[in-house]
């Protein structure tokens, strides 16, 4: 592959990591509860996709609607429950020390692409695997940032289900790229999470809150889900140039942009106080990200 497009893989999968930390920080600034939050986030996501498939004559893509999409009905189900584990997961632990857990995605979907799509032709295992064992040390470190000595098991492993969905996602959204295209697959996976999401608000009798909802808080939801569109489009770009094993754990870059939102805007951890924690998190995550320049073969 010539590195002309080599480097434009890595770039769309860098604009895609800033993305990744910028949807979430609407979370932050809400008072709503996970799940009703996440509906609103998933109709603004939608409504999102089916605006840009509209724009066709525009953008001159060509798409065949094949049985393959279906498959990103199924991705859409798994985010979106992923998804309600991930902002649960910040309710409990914070979203810069919840963000590290939830991006052990990266070497899941690392695994998963070499396993399931087939691709040791084009990555290095071991250094994927390396790279797995480098994130999951950054993610320890920075969740002993906490004021409290113990720290809140619940969020950590809610965070991890929530990567381990992700990834998986990561794998069929690869797949679905290379058979179909990326425009047709946004518009059905975006309307199977919102439908998912739906289900969810039905299910803990939520809708009641979610008609209460004041403008602001519309509003935050709903720019969550347009800058989601953001980050799912500029990631599907990059499976177009590189293997999901290198694109989505570069997409983990984003654990740089969001510790730091965490720690600047939001100073939910004390610099000062952990500022040792914070360097070794960050030194593995560049480590992590390193090897994946090694894995790529």
């Amino acid at each position: 592959m010539p590195f002309n497009t080599n480097l434009a893989g890595f770039g769309l999968a860098l604009i895609s990591s800033l993305f990744f930390s910028f949807y979430i920080v609407p979370r932050k600034l809400s008072k709503l509860s996970p799940i009703t939050f996440s509906f609103i986030m998933s109709f603004g996501f939608a409504v999102s996709a089916i605006t840009l498939y509209m724009f066709q004559p525009l953008i001159n893509f060509h798409e065949t609607i094949s049985f393959v999409l279906l498959w990103s009905v199924a991705a859409g189900i798994i985010w979106a429950v992923s998804f309600v584990l991930f902002v649960t997961a910040i309710d409990y632990i914070g979203l810069s020390r919840s963000n590290q857990w939830k991006n052990l995605q990266g070497p899941i979907a690392a695994i998963l692409g070499l396993l399931i799509l087939g691709e040791f032709a084009t990555t290095n295992p071991i250094f994927a695997i390396l790279a797995a064992i480098a994130i999951f040390v950054s993610a320890v470190f920075l969740t002993a940032t906490t004021e409290s000595k113990k720290i809140n098991l619940k969020g950590v492993y809610l965070g991890t289900l929530a990567g381990i969905g992700f990834g998986s996602v990561a794998v069929i959204q690869k797949y679905v790229t290379s058979n179909v295209g990326i425009y047709s697959q946004q518009v059905v996976w975006s309307i199977s999470i919102f439908l998912g999401m739906l289900i969810f608000i039905f299910l803990t009798k939520k809708m009641k809150e979610t008609f209460q909802t004041s403008k602001k808080e519309l509003l935050l939801s709903l720019s969550a889900g347009i800058l989601y569109l953001g980050a799912s489009l500029f990631q599907l770009f990059s499976y177009r140039f590189l293997d999901v094993s290198i694109s989505f754990t570069i997409i983990q870059m984003n654990a740089f942009w969001t510790v730091l939102i965490g720690i600047l805007v939001f100073k939910e951890i004390d610099l000062k106080k952990y500022y040792k924690n914070i360097a070794l998190g960050f030194v593995f995550t560049l480590i992590g990200i390193v090897f994946l320049f090694f894995a790529r073969k």
